[in-house]
């Protein structure tokens, strides 16, 4: 069987680049944090960024 590829679209590429952004600065925001209570209002919002990506959602 072969595998068919279909283009991606210009509006997904360019949502997947956003979400993509958007994760690397919470994740590097992750990083450079001490307190607990930021650093869990960053995981929920890096979890609320890769669901949507799941999702198929974004802004």
């Amino acid at each position: 069987m072969k595998k068919q590829s279909k283009p991606v679209e210009e509006k997904d590429a360019s949502f997947g680049r956003s979400v993509n952004r958007k994760v690397s600065v919470l994740l590097a925001e992750i990083q450079k944090e001490d307190v607990p209570d930021r650093l869990l209002g960053l995981a929920l919002q890096l979890q609320k960024e890769l669901s949507e990506k799941l999702d198929g959602k974004g802004s």
